[in-house]
């Protein structure tokens, strides 16, 4: 029996051992009751202290949440009257004080990223640019991964988080899942970032399509064979 008791601790010994090691050690996506920084223009400089999940909104729309376990020295550019009421979060883990910036925009027109349009992406997918919050994130440091999150809404839930490849001038989706109210993703790099929605209207068109040339076989089929019938 204490045998048997001693193999069950140290099981659960590694269980957690195994888990501390591989978990993503940042704090999750704060309150959205938690005071945030009021910050009433579109540039600021801010420095946030680590393991410290820090919330900035800007001119009262657009909310911005930053977490990691190392210092951080951020400047913000975010056109936030245009953007309107996001709530986006970015998480980090990595091994040295970091310094970074994060643009905020509706669109980037410099990458033909336009709301409304339609793009193929790498994978052949047709997607659609409907969400109106794009940001781009460079750091002069290193870190170990990052955690992407944006709010969910009824128009977003079926999306995918996606950077653009500068050397293939393409967008690339990545991996996207629904955590809490949140559509989050796990980074390895920081680049240019967005939600792309895939666009179901060709396939629609597709089967509509085909709906309608079966019906037309199948009528044709029907108008022969009554034919026939009426010969006999």
């Amino acid at each position: 029996m204490k045998k048997l008791s001693k193999i069950l601790l140290g099981t659960i010994f590694l269980m957690i051992l195994f888990s501390t090691i591989t978990s993503f050690n940042v704090v999750v996506v704060g309150d959205p009751d938690d005071d945030p920084i009021g910050v009433n223009t579109d540039t600021y400089h801010a420095h946030i202290q680590a393991n410290t999940m820090t919330m900035f909104r800007f001119r009262n729309r657009t909310q911005l949440r930053l977490n990691a376990n190392v210092n951080l020295e951020v400047d913000f550019d975010c056109e936030a009257l245009k953007i309107g009421a996001k709530d986006f979060a970015l998480e980090i883990e990595g091994s040295g004080d970091l310094q970074m910036s994060m643009t905020c925009t509706e669109e980037q027109k410099e990458l033909g990223l336009l709301k409304g349009n339609t793009y193929q992406i790498r994978n052949r997918n047709r997607v659609q640019y409907q969400e109106g919050f794009v940001v781009k994130l460079e750091c002069n440091g290193t870190f170990t991964r990052a955690r992407l999150s944006i709010r969910v809404t009824n128009e977003n839930r079926i999306g995918q988080w996606a950077y653009y490849d500068e050397a293939t001038e393409e967008w690339v989706s990545v991996p996207t899942t629904i955590k809490g109210d949140y559509l989050t993703a796990e980074v390895s790099h920081f680049s240019t970032w967005t939600i792309l929605i895939p666009d179901y209207t060709i396939l629609i068109i597709g089967l509509s399509i085909g709906g309608v040339v079966a019906l037309i076989i199948i009528g044709s089929v029907i108008y022969v064979k009554k034919k026939k019938s009426s010969k006999k």
